[in-house]
């Protein structure tokens, strides 16, 4: 008899009282949507202004962008580390555009020299039997870039970032994943710094 009495159609048919709670989430949903297009347009505003943040410089004439790109020097114990600047710098550089590497120095406007003056690996985190779970690498560089034709010096800057990495804990790492992305950031911070050295020296004058 009860299960009949479930099935009572003027019961199936009687208003649906929502809850409190399901109330509470209507009104979130709601919110959320009213709040679509505010986040839309914020969005296309960082998309049209992020080019304001970071300027190149495609505007300037490309035979003043040349760039050579001095081997670096070292003056730390790692005998790698200015190899591999090198490399990943010009791999940035190259693939901004903002500046147009060439093979000899007479083809260069711009001359970059550089030198790294700190590699260090530091424990943060350890175990309870004191063995590091967790480092810290750290990486600093001495840079300048100069006019080739007139000798001006454009930038003369100290860089440094570091990163931190665990070969066990959470999305493990090896040191060399995280020496790369550590070098990584080092190159894009030096780039950041030559294009607005650059853009300081020269706005206006294209």
């Amino acid at each position: 008899m009860k299960f009949l009495k479930s099935l009572d159609p003027v019961a199936a048919f009687e208003p649906f009282e929502p809850s409190e709670s399901s109330l509470r989430i209507s009104m979130a949903r709601k919110r959320v949507l009213g709040q679509g297009p505010f986040w839309l347009l914020i969005s296309v505003l960082l998309l049209v202004f992020g080019g304001c943040i970071y300027p190149d410089l495609k505007e300037y004439p490309e035979p003043k962008r040349t760039l050579y790109l001095f081997n670096f020097a070292n003056s730390t114990f790692d005998a790698d580390a200015q190899v591999e600047l090198n490399r990943i710098l010009r791999e940035e550089i190259h693939s901004k555009r903002d500046f147009i590497i060439v093979d000899e120095q007479d083809q260069a406007a711009l001359g970059l020299y550089g030198e790294v003056t700190l590699y260090r690996k530091e424990g943060r985190l350890y175990d309870n039997l004191r063995n590091p779970t967790r480092y810290e690498l750290i990486v600093g560089a001495r840079i300048r870039m100069r006019d080739r034709d007139t000798g001006q010096l454009l930038l003369s800057s100290e860089e440094s970032v570091s990163v931190q990495y665990s070969p066990r804990e959470g999305f493990p790492e090896t040191e060399m994943q995280a020496r790369q992305r550590l070098l990584r950031q080092l190159a894009r911070r030096i780039h950041r710094s030559m294009v607005a050295a650059y853009r300081g020296q020269y706005s206006g004058t294209e």
